[in-house]
């Protein structure tokens, strides 16, 4: 190893106002990682990103170009799945290009390259055939999340792996559309590799070497290469969060009977939003709910689907008669942590989550959280920090059943919020950024 060695973190969703720009949490992740090793002072750290706005200092930052934005910061929220799948085909050309074109400045034997969201990353096959040890890091596992969101768990992640595999041994592969290549293509390349996989969960874990376990041709099994690293949360200036929490209920009129409900993430069909409006619609007709009780569905429509869905959530939003839904966008952190403050109850109703990076920071607001039962929820809750719901075949009706559990007893509320407080800060990011950078800094470059 280099005394001083080179990094260079290839992130399509960098080099944007995070404050204001609703790119979801793997983007999050990444730029506070950028951040963490560029203030180690273990590496010189390079970062390629497609914005115009460095991540931080301490860093070199070079901005690709793709024909999203042509010469402009791409509107990464407004392209359809279509569009997304060009527009990382771009990214990722343009990182091979500028990379192996500047191998002089950049000699795989004193560069480690690292890659955020394997979705969106390059053609990491070019660079371990140009010599490069390489980091993958994982916020979702997409053959799951395809498999979930677009075919209905017809198959298993394994089976929808294993038949692609197939389709591509039959020659049929040029024949496949951008968009499938970006979920298993691309996937299946980046595991074989990958000399090192950081996931944020077990679970993703679990599903990554079934999957996959037979495909590292030339490389060390998955099981020695693969690293589980929960990301936590960071602590945030909540110093005006009081404050700024008593004008929110003065504008949304909650009193001290008011029981408040929060959930935030992208609005997209896993994040299971639908549910919730539909365990609060069959409460309410079933008069189980407090005489004043308001929900705030915080967040942004996602860039694939998130239109469409966004319209169906607030169809059923309007629904409901007794409780008051209302749709604040977008968070930055500020307003963030007025909103944790408000809040009694935070609720994660998603299908499917690699992590649930917002559980996390609910969890250290101190929110007591209801989860649907994903990787997140199972590794980061217990039942003194709140509860987690097994949906079976009708999911409104089981979250139906743990809200009017959780909101009978507020006392009961308070103490998991407490608890969950306790939890949360002590899965702190700083702590998790040192054991990811330790470990890429641990593989062995190639020899000179």
């Amino acid at each position: 190893m280099a005394a001083n060695p080179r990094i260079v973190f290839i992130a399509s969703h960098l080099g944007y106002p995070m404050e204001s720009t609703p790119l979801g949490g793997g983007a999050m992740v990444g730029l506070r990682l950028t951040r963490a090793f560029a203030a180690s002072g273990a590496c010189r750290l390079s970062v390629l990103g497609s914005g115009s706005e460095p991540p931080g200092p301490g860093m070199d930052y070079i901005r690709l170009d793709t024909r999203a934005g042509r010469g402009k910061d791409p509107d990464l929220v407004r392209l359809s799945e279509w569009e997304y799948a060009d527009f990382c085909r771009d990214f990722g050309s343009e990182a091979v290009r500028f990379l192996l074109s500047r191998s002089g400045e950049f000699p795989p034997e004193e560069t480690l390259l690292v890659v955020n969201d394997v979705s969106e990353a390059p053609d990491m096959a070019r660079f371990a055939q140009a010599g490069y040890r390489q980091c993958s890091l994982w916020h979702v596992d997409v053959v799951e999340f395809f498999n979930r969101i677009y075919l209905g768990r017809l198959l298993s992640p394994r089976q929808a792996a294993r038949l692609f595999r197939l389709w591509e041994d039959a020659g049929l592969g040029p024949l496949t559309p951008e968009v499938l290549k970006l979920v298993f293509e691309k996937q299946r390349v980046a595991v074989e590799s990958s000399d090192l996989l950081i996931v944020p969960s077990r679970g993703m874990a679990g599903v990554l070497k079934e999957c996959y376990l037979d495909r590292a041709p030339g490389a060390a099994p998955l099981e020695e290469r693969i690293r589980v690293v929960p990301w936590g949360s960071w602590k945030e200036d909540a110093s005006f969060a009081e404050e700024d929490a008593r004008r929110l209920a003065a504008h949304y009129q909650i009193g001290p009977e008011t029981r408040v409900l929060m959930t935030l993430s992208r609005i997209s069909p896993e994040k299971g939003i639908d549910i919730l409006l539909e365990a609060l619609r069959l409460l309410e007709k079933r008069g189980r709910l407090p005489p004043d009780i308001c929900l705030f569905v915080c967040g942004e429509p996602a860039f694939m689907r998130g239109a469409s869905y966004s319209r169906r959530v607030r169809e059923a939003a309007e629904r409901l008669g007794a409780v008051r839904v209302f749709f604040p966008g977008y968070l930055p952190s500020r307003e963030k942590q007025a909103y944790f403050r408000l809040a009694h109850l935070f609720v994660s109703p998603s299908v499917h989550e690699s992590y649930g990076l917002t559980l996390a920071e609910a969890m250290r607001a101190g929110l007591p959280v209801l989860a649907g039962d994903h990787y997140g929820a199972r590794e980061m809750l217990g039942e003194e920090c709140g509860r987690i719901v097994s949906y079976g075949n009708v999911p409104a009706e089981a979250l139906a059943e743990g809200l009017a559990g959780l909101l009978g007893d507020p006392e009961g509320l308070r103490r998991m919020g407490e608890r969950a407080r306790r939890r949360g800060e002590g899965a702190d990011f700083s702590e998790a950024a040192r054991t990811v950078l330790a470990a890429i800094l641990s593989l062995p470059l190639k020899k000179s």
